[in-house]
């Protein structure tokens, strides 16, 4: 799988819009936006680029990203 610099900065606007926002609330809306195409990430994307970096991430980002994955898998 392949990032490109595009898909690097639809990532950081989206946190951006993030900020300030409950845990819950941020995983609902990224669920939904990957769900609808918004910002360029495929939920079939979305769940490969999780997958490949979840071996760097500690356990409360890990418990994260399985949270989304869970509410994109709904």
């Amino acid at each position: 799988m392949e990032f490109n610099t595009q898909d690097m900065k639809n990532i950081s606007q989206i946190s951006q819009k993030m900020q300030g926002k409950s845990e819950e609330q941020v995983i609902r809306e990224l669920a939904e936006m990957i769900r609808t195409g918004q910002g360029g990430l495929t939920p079939q994307k979305a769940e490969q680029m999780f997958q490949m970096i979840k071996p760097m991430l500690n356990n409360e980002q890990k418990r994260k990203i399985e949270k989304l994955l869970e509410q994109l898998r709904d």
